[in-house]
């Protein structure tokens, strides 16, 4: 019997936003730069290779790596 994939884009959250850091990432997201060009790429492509559940997983797996390394 085969295990149907755990959707990952709904249900209660387990992390919590900051406000001041999603504005500033959609800042970066904006702006004319390097940095936003970069952005804007990997995200085009996410959005184009990836189903939304792949992406979310792609999402929550930064967010962990990111809290793992700081520090």
């Amino acid at each position: 019997m085969s295990v149907p994939p755990t959707d990952l884009t709904g249900g209660p959250s387990v992390f919590c936003f900051n406000q001041g850091q999603l504005d500033r990432a959609r800042q970066l997201h904006a702006e004319a730069s390097p940095s936003g060009d970069r952005i804007r790429d990997t995200l085009a492509r996410l959005e184009a290779d990836c189903s939304r559940n792949e992406q979310a997983a792609v999402a929550f797996l930064l967010i962990d790596r990111l809290n793992a390394s700081a520090g």
